[in-house]
């Protein structure tokens, strides 16, 4: 069952902690930080080959959590910036081991692979608001943001969020303004990286399509 339908999960997670959450009742803070660990533990035992990615997953989602409960400067340790940090590394690595099992290892389509494609896309959109959120602990006002949005969400990682889809379908609204040099780049690499991702993973569904027709 898992095997069959194993992106569906995690697709399922990830539309929670991305489109869901605003429409479920206001627990503060620990909300997010508890979808969040969801869709971490999913991701892990989904996108893992073997048994220790899943055991890997497991104890960085913990140390991810525990760094987002952390408070500021606890024993010389500063969890506004270890835990994006932490983000960035994951969904990356998820990511990319999402990606070989569905555009590598596989020679047919079927709606997991679509399932896999789709998380992956999401997966971007959440590495990079993990590296909004630690660029703007590393350097801050490196961002403007609407006054509205930080009085609505109580987690850094939570008001980049949607800045980030937005950068990654090149949409723009304004409610949140790359000021330094280094946060326009961070936004532009992601412009360009999502443009890319859907063109290049069209040609390789199309190219994995006719072949398997051509096989037939």
């Amino acid at each position: 069952m898992l095997e069959r339908y194993r992106y569906a999960y995690l697709l399922a997670t990830l539309s929670l902690l991305i489109i869901g959450r605003p429409f479920l009742p206001d627990f503060g803070r620990n909300l997010i930080v508890v979808i969040l660990a969801l869709s971490l533990v999913t991701a892990a035992v989904t996108s893992a080959t073997k048994r220790y990615q899943s055991w890997v997953g497991v104890l960085m989602t913990c140390a991810i959590v525990a760094a987002s409960l952390m408070p500021d400067d606890f024993m010389g340790l500063d969890g506004a910036v270890i835990s994006p940090a932490l983000g960035v590394v994951y969904w990356t690595v998820t990511a990319i081991l999402i990606l070989r099992r569905i555009a590598i290892r596989t020679d047919r389509i079927t709606a997991d692979t679509i399932n896999g494609a789709v998380c992956v896309y999401l997966l971007l959109g959440l590495g990079w608001s993990h590296g909004y959120a630690l660029l703007e602990a590393v350097q801050p006002g490196s961002f403007t943001i609407a006054m509205e949005m930080t009085q609505t969400t109580g987690h850094a990682f939570e008001r980049f969020i949607g800045y980030s889809f937005v950068t990654l379908t090149t949409l723009g609204y304004g409610n949140v303004v790359p000021l330094t040099p280094r946060a326009e780049s961070l936004a532009i690499a992601e412009a360009i990286a999502g443009q890319l991702y859907i063109t290049v993973l069209l040609a390789r569904f199309v190219a994995m399509e006719i072949a398997g027709r051509r096989s037939e």
